[in-house]
């Protein structure tokens, strides 16, 4: 019910088909690239695409769903405005959210949001970014929550979103690895499952839903037995790999490209081993999106001009 299609982000979004693993057996290792035009990663398109999903990401599902309904009932150029009315408001609430957490407006958390809905299949439950700008709501947590049910096991898998951009990916990896250890810390954990408690009805769920969905979520239930805490986590990072391409490449430029980012992922996994198990979450079951471009500032630069927030 919650699904959307997000395939139509593949012409700007690629996924590396690959075999590498790592021996944390929990860790899924993604990568994720920009696609190429002329031999160059087509970043402006990416950012222009994934801009016009900001409404998903910020606003309630609710809120989605009550314009939504008015489709075919109301005149065309009524539900443009509304719609237009609710982007404008995700755009200003995405704005004052980190303005409020300090942050830089990235993207980082957009982008995450698009994959694990894509990629995973896990819808978003509740919109964490609505929620920042409480004044009564502690800044720090989860950047996203998402839900899937698998129906062969009766098992709930709530993802618990951390997205990291920097320019160096050892930095990246480690500021992560901080990020995760401090959310699966039990108090974090029972202060992100209230807070889902709390605002379930903005979710969008039905009330068999959000019943379904709550029961795993109480501790007297015993379907909260079968509910997986998962965390799914962006690296953004600059690679020079990109410089390596040129329009001289033409329509091998990705075939190149896939065959460098793979040697770059088979170094990445032994370094990415050592920090989760020196961070004692071997067996923690992570999603991790590698996402490289060509430079993490200038793509931090393209999207907060797009979102009218001045490099």
């Amino acid at each position: 019910m919650s699904r959307r299609d997000y395939a139509k982000l593949s012409p700007r979004i690629r996924c590396l088909d690959h075999s590498v693993t790592t021996e944390c057996k929990g860790v899924t290792l993604r990568l994720n690239f920009p696609s190429f035009r002329q031999g160059a990663a087509t970043i402006h398109d990416l950012v222009e695409t994934i801009y016009l999903f900001l409404p998903q990401f910020c606003l309630p599902r609710s809120t989605l769903e009550e314009v939504r309904a008015q489709y075919g009932k109301i005149s065309a150029e009524d539900y443009e405005l509304k719609w237009s009315q609710l982007s404008e408001s995700a755009r200003d609430l995405f704005k004052r959210a980190n303005i409020k957490t300090n942050r830089n407006g990235e993207a980082g958390e957009l982008l995450l949001h698009l994959l694990t809905d894509w990629i995973l299949g896990a819808p978003q439950l509740i919109a964490k970014m609505s929620l920042k700008t409480n004044t009564e709501m502690p800044v720090h947590g989860a950047d996203g929550v998402h839900v899937k049910y698998c129906h062969d096991t009766s098992q709930l898998m709530l993802y618990w979103g951390e997205s990291k951009l920097y320019k160096d990916v050892g930095s990246a990896l480690t500021a992560a690895i901080t990020s995760i250890t401090e959310s699966l810390q039990p108090e974090k954990l029972k202060y992100e499952l209230e807070l889902v408690q709390r605002n379930i009805s903005f979710s969008g769920l039905d009330d068999i839903g959000r019943a379904a969905v709550l029961s795993y979520l109480d501790p007297f239930d015993e379907a909260s037995n079968q509910r997986n805490n998962i965390i799914t986590c962006l690296i953004g990072f600059d690679f020079d790999g990109f410089k390596k391409i040129s329009a001289a490449d033409g329509n091998d430029a990705e075939a190149k490209f896939t065959s460098l980012a793979k040697d770059e992922l088979s170094k990445l996994a032994p370094k990415l081993a050592d920090a989760v198990n020196t961070a004692g979450l071997a067996a923690q079951p992570i999603e991790l999106f590698l996402f490289p471009v060509p430079s993490v500032a200038e793509f931090r630069d393209f999207f907060q001009s797009k979102i009218g927030w001045p490099p």
